[in-house]
C-alpha cells in the first residue's frame, strides 16, 4: 500500500468520529427538548448508518446512489431536529448506480450545510443537492440558503474533505476532483469521471 493510500485511509478514518460526534449532538438536542420519539427515531436510523459505514470501511469508493441514499437518511434525521426542507436531485439520464465516488466525501459538506447553514433558519431552511453531467465531468452541488461559507477551511470536516481531495488527486491525477465555492453553494467537479 502506497504512502498516499495509507494517508487517505487515515483521513477517511477521522471522518467517522466527526460524524458520530455531530449525530450524538443532534440526539442530545432532541432529548433536551423532550422529543423522545424523535431521539429514538434518530438513534435507530443512526445505528443503521453506522453499521453500513463500518461494514464498508475497507472500500475507498461507493456507488453514487448509495452515497446519496446515505446523505438523504442523514438529512431526514437532522430534519427531525431543525425542521428544514431539502431536495436531492439526479439529472435524468445519469445512472447513480453506475458511478462510484469516494465514500463519505460529500458527508462533511452536508453536515456543514445543516449546522452552519439552515439550523438557525428552521422551517425556512432549504438544502439542495444536485448531481449532473457536464460530459465528461460529473458535478455535484450542495447548496443551502444560509449565510454561506466564510472560507472552505472553516471547520474540521471541511479541512478533512480538502485533505482527502489532495490525497485522492495525488493517487489519481488523470481524474482529479475540484471543490469550489460560490456563496453558500459548494461544487464538486469530478474531472473525466463519466468516460
Amino acid at each position: 500500500m502506497s504512502v498516499a493510500t495509507q494517508a487517505l485511509r487515515s483521513v477517511q478514518a477521522q471522518l467517522n468520529p466527526h460524524f458520530i460526534f455531530n449525530a450524538l449532538t443532534s440526539i442530545q438536542g432532541l432529548i433536551n427538548t423532550g422529543d423522545i420519539d424523535g431521539a429514538n427515531a434518530y438513534l435507530s436510523a443512526f445505528s443503521v448508518m453506522m453499521r453500513n459505514t463500518l461494514e464498508d470501511q475497507e472500500h475507498l469508493n461507493n456507488r453514487l446512489g448509495a452515497e446519496l441514499d446515505s446523505m438523504e437518511t442523514y438529512l431526514n434525521l437532522e430534519q427531525l431536529r431543525f425542521h428544514f426542507q431539502y431536495s436531492v436531485r439526479v439529472e435524468p439520464g445519469l445512472n447513480p448506480n453506475a458511478i462510484e465516488i469516494p465514500r463519505l466525501l460529500l458527508q462533511p459538506i452536508i453536515e456543514n450545510a445543516v449546522r452552519h447553514g439552515v439550523s438557525g433558519l428552521r422551517e425556512e431552511g432549504l438544502i439542495r443537492v444536485s448531481a449532473f453531467a457536464r460530459s465528461p465531468d460529473l458535478l455535484i452541488t450542495i447548496q443551502d440558503n444560509g449565510p454561506g461559507f466564510v472560507s472552505l477551511g472553516t471547520g474540521h470536516g471541511l479541512r478533512l474533505t480538502e485533505d482527502r481531495i489532495l490525497l485522492l488527486n495525488r493517487l489519481n491525477p488523470q481524474n482529479p476532483i475540484h471543490l469550489s465555492r460560490e456563496g453558500s453553494t459548494l461544487t464538486f467537479t469530478f474531472v473525466k469521471w463519466l468516460i
